[in-house]
Protein backbone atom coordinates (compact mmCIF):
# COMPACT_ATOMS: atom_id res chain seq x y z
CA UNK A 1 0.00 0.00 0.00
CA UNK A 2 1.65 3.09 -1.09
CA UNK A 3 1.83 6.36 1.46
CA UNK A 4 -0.73 8.94 0.57
CA UNK A 5 2.07 11.37 1.82
CA UNK A 6 5.50 10.39 3.24
CA UNK A 7 5.30 10.63 6.91
CA UNK A 8 6.87 13.77 8.85
CA UNK A 9 10.22 13.50 10.22
CA UNK A 10 8.69 13.22 13.68
CA UNK A 11 7.01 10.31 12.87
CA UNK A 12 9.61 8.83 10.47
CA UNK A 13 12.06 9.33 13.50
CA UNK A 14 9.34 7.58 15.79
CA UNK A 15 9.34 4.64 13.41
CA UNK A 16 13.22 4.44 13.02
CA UNK A 17 13.18 4.36 17.01
CA UNK A 18 10.32 1.59 16.77
CA UNK A 19 12.47 -0.51 14.41
CA UNK A 20 15.61 -0.05 16.70
CA UNK A 21 13.59 -0.91 19.73
CA UNK A 22 13.20 -4.32 18.08
CA UNK A 23 16.85 -4.79 16.64
CA UNK A 24 18.10 -3.96 19.87
CA UNK A 25 15.48 -5.88 21.72
CA UNK A 26 16.82 -9.58 21.79
CA UNK A 27 20.20 -8.87 22.95
CA UNK A 28 20.89 -5.35 23.38
CA UNK A 29 22.60 -5.07 20.91
CA UNK A 30 22.28 -4.08 16.76
CA UNK A 31 23.76 -6.22 14.51
CA UNK A 32 25.37 -4.59 11.30
CA UNK A 33 22.24 -6.57 9.01
CA UNK A 34 19.94 -5.10 11.44
CA UNK A 35 21.05 -1.30 10.81
CA UNK A 36 20.78 -1.83 7.54
CA UNK A 37 17.48 -3.52 7.36
CA UNK A 38 16.38 -0.41 9.37
CA UNK A 39 17.91 2.00 7.16
CA UNK A 40 16.60 0.23 4.11
CA UNK A 41 13.12 0.14 5.55
CA UNK A 42 13.26 3.86 6.79
CA UNK A 43 14.11 4.97 3.58
CA UNK A 44 11.10 3.47 1.54
CA UNK A 45 8.97 5.65 4.01
CA UNK A 46 10.92 8.70 2.96
CA UNK A 47 10.60 8.63 -0.59
CA UNK A 48 13.36 11.51 -2.06
CA UNK A 49 15.07 11.15 1.14
CA UNK A 50 18.80 10.61 0.75
CA UNK A 51 20.27 7.23 1.82
CA UNK A 52 22.89 9.31 4.05
CA UNK A 53 20.07 11.50 5.40
CA UNK A 54 18.07 8.50 6.48
CA UNK A 55 21.57 6.88 7.72
CA UNK A 56 21.76 9.70 9.79
CA UNK A 57 18.52 9.34 11.19
CA UNK A 58 18.79 6.19 12.15
CA UNK A 59 22.01 6.58 13.82
CA UNK A 60 21.08 9.69 15.62
CA UNK A 61 17.88 7.13 16.83
CA UNK A 62 20.48 4.57 18.10
CA UNK A 63 22.27 6.85 20.26
CA UNK A 64 19.31 7.96 21.51
CA UNK A 65 18.34 4.28 22.21
CA UNK A 66 21.22 3.21 23.84
CA UNK A 67 21.43 5.96 26.02
CA UNK A 68 17.97 5.37 27.04
CA UNK A 69 16.73 9.36 25.84
CA UNK A 70 13.62 9.57 24.26
CA UNK A 71 9.78 8.08 24.01
CA UNK A 72 8.99 5.27 25.08
CA UNK A 73 7.63 2.20 23.49
CA UNK A 74 4.27 3.36 24.13
CA UNK A 75 4.50 6.54 23.10
CA UNK A 76 6.00 5.93 20.05
CA UNK A 77 3.06 3.33 19.39
CA UNK A 78 0.38 6.12 20.47
CA UNK A 79 2.05 8.78 18.26
CA UNK A 80 2.38 6.90 15.15
CA UNK A 81 -0.96 4.94 15.41
CA UNK A 82 -3.15 8.02 14.14
CA UNK A 83 -0.27 9.35 11.60
CA UNK A 84 -0.61 5.70 9.64
CA UNK A 85 -3.33 4.13 8.02
CA UNK A 86 -4.33 0.50 8.99
CA UNK A 87 -2.52 -1.18 5.89
CA UNK A 88 0.46 1.39 6.81
CA UNK A 89 0.49 -0.22 10.39
CA UNK A 90 0.65 -3.85 9.23
CA UNK A 91 3.22 -2.73 6.52
CA UNK A 92 5.06 -1.67 10.00
CA UNK A 93 4.30 -5.16 11.63
CA UNK A 94 5.58 -6.86 8.76
CA UNK A 95 9.00 -4.23 8.77
CA UNK A 96 9.43 -5.19 12.35
CA UNK A 97 9.45 -9.09 11.62
CA UNK A 98 12.13 -8.08 8.52
CA UNK A 99 14.16 -5.95 11.66
CA UNK A 100 13.81 -9.08 14.11
CA UNK A 101 14.83 -11.70 11.33
CA UNK A 102 17.74 -9.59 9.84
CA UNK A 103 20.48 -11.00 12.04
CA UNK A 104 19.05 -14.48 11.11
CA UNK A 105 17.74 -14.93 14.99
CA UNK A 106 14.49 -14.25 15.89
CA UNK A 107 14.57 -13.74 19.70
CA UNK A 108 11.60 -14.26 22.29
CA UNK A 109 12.53 -10.47 23.12
CA UNK A 110 11.82 -9.20 19.67
CA UNK A 111 8.74 -11.71 19.14
CA UNK A 112 7.15 -10.46 22.40
CA UNK A 113 7.80 -6.93 20.72
CA UNK A 114 6.33 -7.53 17.76
CA UNK A 115 3.04 -8.79 19.70
CA UNK A 116 3.15 -6.07 21.84
CA UNK A 117 3.05 -3.35 19.47
CA UNK A 118 0.57 -5.57 17.44
CA UNK A 119 -2.13 -5.72 20.01
CA UNK A 120 -1.86 -1.92 20.74
CA UNK A 121 -2.82 -1.19 17.79
CA UNK A 122 -5.97 -3.48 17.70
CA UNK A 123 -3.75 -6.18 14.91
CA UNK A 124 -4.68 -10.07 16.32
Amino acid sequence: MPLPTPLSPERLRDLVLLYLAVGYGGDDSLATAEHDAIVELAQKWAPGQGRYDTEAIVDTAAVATRSGLGPTIDEIVRALRPALLPGHRQRVLSDLAHVARADGVLTIAEASMIRRIRSAWGHA
